[in-house]
């Protein structure tokens, strides 16, 4: 049997094209066999405004690893459950530190197998995962002629869909909305506006009712945080498709039962990995909902993970989110995953097919930290004041 032996945590600090300072953690899974099963705690810059003390939780989780045979999935679930139980929230960062250990098992067992992740989970049924790429939101007339100038430089790059920040200053996202319409046309598609539950329902629902003529797919997060009977006004009235974040099986279930969205958004760091994810997306199927996968923005090994579980899922048939390689100044790995056409493509390899770069590691390696104003000055951070 191969065994864990230890568990390696490396805070890394990495910049953003807007110059947010964004801290993950690296994991590091080593086995007696001499495989080391690569993971991702990602983005630890949203609120609550705390970080772990990666000391105790290295010592914490070494404790519960050492010894355990990496293919023993159900039981190491359990394990990581019940030491970090879902706190319902999005932003649960004992979620962010299932994911990072999950993401490594995946990693490791397809390592240990010679299987890429997509294949364990059952072999690719999408040849790629197509993305919307972000625009976040605007907070002066001077932000909405530079985001006109991203989406012209994203659209020469090959992207052609988009995901659209609103909620802030609504007048300025309407401004860009009809801009971005008038200015491009039919050459790019708005897959979203993303409310990121900024507005009650009552407000994202007038504010639809006045840009529907603009032509977008679904409307994300249309509601305060918790509110699924606005939710389900909203997909009523709006006659336009709703998406809604999930951070567990259990907020799956009841968007489900209620009728209060089209589409999960499954993102892995929300949810605690892989593992807790194929849960969501068993109750989508047998629901009859669709599925996209969702994103903090995390390094390449992060949306690796995010790539090999969107190929291999069919429930997830909406244009997914994972762009953070092209917003981050740098990365950890050798090579950062790839995106041919808009489309996010599954690295080759086993496991999920990408290699740590020792001496990146060691340059952006630092404890992570709260830059001032971080989560109120920057235009690309969710839970920011307007």
């Amino acid at each position: 049997m191969t065994a864990i032996t230890a568990v390696r945590l490396t805070p890394v600090n990495v910049a953003r094209s807007t110059g947010l300072v964004c801290g993950h953690v690296i994991v590091e899974l080593e086995t007696d066999a001499g495989h080391v099963g690569l993971g991702e705690m990602s983005d630890f810059q949203h609120l609550p405004r705390f970080h772990p003390d990666l000391g105790d939780l290295t010592s914490s989780l070494q404790s519960m690893l050492a010894g355990t045979d990496p293919l023993a999935a159900n039981r190491i679930a359990r394990l990581l459950e019940e030491a970090f139980p879902s706190a319902g929230s999005l932003y649960d960062k004992g979620a962010v530190i299932r994911c990072g250990i999950d993401t490594a098992l995946w990693d490791l067992r397809g390592k240990l197998s010679g299987r890429s992740v997509s294949d364990l989970l059952g072999g690719a049924v999408h040849a790629a995962l197509p993305v919307a790429y972000p625009v976040f939101r605007a907070r002066s007339r001077d932000d909405v002629e530079a985001n006109l100038d991203l989406v012209a430089d994203r659209l020469a790059q090959g992207f052609t869909m988009f995901r659209v920040y609103v909620g802030g200053d609504l007048e300025l996202d309407e401004m860009f909305l009809r801009a971005l319409r008038t200015r491009f046309g039919d050459r790019i598609e708005i897959k979203s506006l993303d409310f990121s539950n900024l507005l009650p329902a009552t407000g994202a629902l007038r504010f639809i009712e006045r840009t529907r003529d603009l032509g977008y797919a679904l409307v994300e997060a249309p509601a305060l945080a918790g509110d699924v009977a606005g939710l389900g006004e909203v997909r009523r009235r709006a006659l336009v498709p709703v998406s809604e974040h999930v951070y567990d099986a259990a907020s799956a279930l009841r968007l489900a039962t209620e009728r209060a969205v089209d589409v999960l958004n499954v993102g892995l760091f929300a949810l605690g990995g892989i593992t807790p994810a194929l849960r969501v997306a068993a109750i989508a199927e047998a629901a009859g909902l669709d599925c996209l996968v969702g994103t903090t923005q995390e390094l390449s090994i992060g949306t690796a993970a995010a790539a090999h579980f969107g190929v291999a899922t069919a429930a997830v048939t909406v244009a997914s989110d994972p762009v953070g390689p092209l917003l981050y100044r740098s990365d950890v790995v050798v090579d950062p995953v790839a995106y041919t056409g808009g489309a996010l493509q599954a690295p080759p390899g086993p496991g999920l097919g990408v290699h740590l770069d020792p001496d990146r590691l060691r340059e952006l390696s630092g404890p992570l930290r709260w830059d001032r104003g971080a989560t109120t000055t920057i235009i690309d951070r969710v839970g920011s004041t307007p």
